[in-house]
């Protein structure tokens, strides 16, 4: 074995938390044989890593005696867990939010989180939906865009957005941004056009073909007045929004799909019913929505199941 500097035994050091880092094992004969130094050199070099990840209160370095190894396990609290990376990476598939080259960016960095011994695993499991992955037909590079507006939300600073509408229009807005939301395949913002806060106005992030900040500040003083994103959610449906608006219905069907559907709803009544001797029952429900363009869609597409609907004034 060699004598050993201060840089040699840093550098070899480094190395090897590097690949504790990158969820490899390591062996205790196979390190002191790569790096020309004995068994209680690595020995001392495992403690000092063992300090430093616990001293950091992150992680901590565990001897498995199956592998023949040293490996780093993360504190749950902090990191991802091997299952919880794989349900991660299901649902950005599914949800199709991203292009190609963003969804393989994040795919790729979600599963190199994983446990090297698990990674295959992981791979294996999602790699049909990633070679045969559709993204939407915007094909808009988001992950910028979203960041960008999420400064302005934090800063609370106007922005001034070039918007192409439905109809390929364009137009140009000044917004004052409140919140970041995803639904139905698109991110979108909330805010205000400036002079019209009646109620918030909704902006899908892929039809924005500028987003300038103005530099110009708005302010929130209270917590009262604080946009609250949670309970907009509940009150909003596919992404429509207008006036808060109270709509009446009688349902036919599973209550559960309801209530999950519009998180303010009530059951008024239920009635038992009886057609061709099979019994089944009627919920008289009343909701609350912002505009009602998005709950009657919902409505429509439930066929036999809406036995009727009514806005109220």
């Amino acid at each position: 074995m060699k004598n050993e500097n201060s840089e040699e035994k840093s550098i070899r050091i480094l190395k090897i938390m590097k690949r504790l880092n990158q969820k490899e094992i390591v062996n205790r004969s196979d390190l002191a044989n790569e790096f020309r130094v004995d068994k209680k050199t690595i020995q001392r070099d495992i403690a000092t890593l063992r300090n430093y990840f616990f001293e950091e209160g992150e992680s901590d370095i565990k001897y498995s005696s199956s592998k023949k190894g040293y490996c780093l396990e993360k504190n749950d609290k902090i990191a991802f867990t091997n299952e919880e990376l794989l349900a991660i990476s299901k649902i950005i598939l599914e949800s199709r939010a991203f292009n190609k080259e963003e969804t393989e960016k994040l795919i790729t960095k979600l599963v190199n989180n994983s446990s090297i011994n698990d990674r295959e695993i992981i791979k294996n499991l999602i790699n049909s939906e990633k070679v045969n992955y559709i993204p939407l037909q915007h094909g808009q590079k988001l992950l910028e865009s979203i960041w960008k507006l999420a400064q302005c939300i934090k800063n609370q600073e106007w922005v001034h957005l070039n918007y192409t509408k439905k109809d390929k229009q364009y137009k140009e807005y000044r917004i004052k941004p409140l919140s970041i939301m995803f639904s139905e395949y698109y991110f979108y913002l909330i805010g205000y056009i400036e002079n019209k806060e009646e109620y918030p106005a909704i902006f899908r992030i892929d039809r924005m073909k500028k987003i300038e900040n103005t530099g110009r500040k708005f302010k929130i003083l209270n917590y009262s007045d604080k946009f609250k994103d949670g309970e907009f959610r509940k009150y909003i449906h596919f992404m429509h929004s207008g006036p808060l608006t109270k709509i009446k219905f009688e349902y036919k069907g599973y209550i559960e799909y309801v209530l999950d559907k519009f998180p303010t709803a009530r059951i008024l009544k239920e009635e038992k019913r009886e057609e061709k001797n099979v019994e089944y029952t009627i919920y008289n429900v009343l909701t609350e929505v912002y505009g009602s363009f998005g709950a009657e869609m919902w409505l429509k597409s439930q066929g036999d199941y809406v036995i009727k609907y009514e806005i109220l004034k």
